[in-house]
């Protein structure tokens, strides 16, 4: 693959008309059904092994970089799932950690308890309220962002372990392409990719979705373009990515959502609460409750395999137990 070129493509936009093109991208400007969204991109989403036993279904919301808005759609879905069924929000962005702040909590145990033997994952976990818990991350501590495989795998195990307990797992990955950040969302159900219309966040989303489909094949990321300033801005970037990752990658990139620009947004991270609870009138709640629909129909459709013991057999360690 020649990087410069998909690199330009994705500056240059060159787009293509709907009539044009067998792309499955959803047309985020005029389809505002989620249910029919949900229904059209099904089918694209990895399928895996039944389940023998309860487990969660699990979603990562990813981003090649930082800024996008992973953490504030992660809050918000939660949020949502939570009042359907017991949900549990799992911060992997270790060591820089900071899911709890949305929902208003101050844990004082977290995954750098777990990674330096003090405690077991089950023993971290935090209520935030309303069906909904978190394993917080932790921050501050440079080392965990980078996890050895033993240290991977106990997490994974305490994450399998937790998982009948809860219909949902979100998990808000760390930004960038790192081997424990594509780890997490390869052993997901669901990734969403959130971009915003910036090019530097649309490089860096291609850029993501390569690593992560060179370690899961049949993963099929789904796209939420944040921050659009009129809808037909994400059919617009939509279009551009989904250009480059089937000229390059042989792949189509469906997208879920468009979440406008809004200062609901920061007025509810200053207040440390999701927008959905914090604004639930706001044009950025209505999309993210959209959202939430959109992704429970998806899940519906995908036996849920565990990320849990997805995440174990993923990192396969072999060496003796410390």
């Amino acid at each position: 693959m020649n990087w410069d070129q998909a690199r330009n493509l994705l500056r240059l936009g060159r787009s293509r008309r709907s009539g044009g093109s067998n792309s499955p991208i959803v047309d985020v400007a005029h389809d505002s059904d989620p249910h029919m969204r949900a229904r059209s991109v099904a089918s694209l989403v990895e399928r895996a092994r039944p389940r023998s036993t309860q487990v969660a279904a699990s979603i990562c919301v990813a981003s090649g970089k930082g800024g996008t808005g992973k953490t504030l759609v992660v809050a918000a879905l939660a949020r949502e799932l939570a009042a359907h069924a017991r949900t549990l929000v799992l911060d992997a962005d270790l060591g820089c950690a900071n899911a709890h702040l949305l929902h208003d909590v101050h844990p004082e145990r977290s995954l750098i308890d777990v990674v330096e033997g003090r405690l077991a994952v089950r023993e971290i976990v935090t209520e935030c309220g309303g069906n909904l818990a978190l394993l917080p991350g932790g921050s501050g501590f440079a080392r965990v962002a980078g996890l050895t495989d033993f240290e991977l795998h106990v997490v994974a195990r305490g994450i399998e372990e937790l998982e009948p307990s809860f219909r949902y797992l979100c998990v808000d990955s760390a930004a960038g392409l790192s081997n424990q950040t594509v780890a997490f969302a390869a052993a997901c159900d669901l990734v969403l990719l959130v971009t915003t219309p910036d090019v530097t966040a649309m490089t860096d989303a291609y850029a993501f979705l390569k690593v992560l489909v060179r370690q899961n094949p049949r993963a099929m990321p789904l796209l939420v373009v944040n921050r659009c300033t009129e809808r037909g801005e994400a059919e617009h970037v939509a279009r551009r990515v989904s250009d480059v990752t089937r000229k390059f990658l042989g792949r189509d990139l469906t997208c879920l959502a468009a979440l406008p620009e809004d200062r609901a947004a920061f007025r509810c991270t200053q207040r440390r609460m999701p927008v959905t609870v914090g604004e639930p009138h706001s044009p950025l709640a209505a999309e993210l409750r959209a959202l939430t629909r959109s992704v429970q129909e998806v899940l519906a459709s995908v036996p849920a395999r565990g990320a849990g013991a997805s995440l174990v057999r993923a990192v396969g360690y072999g060496g003796p137990e410390r």
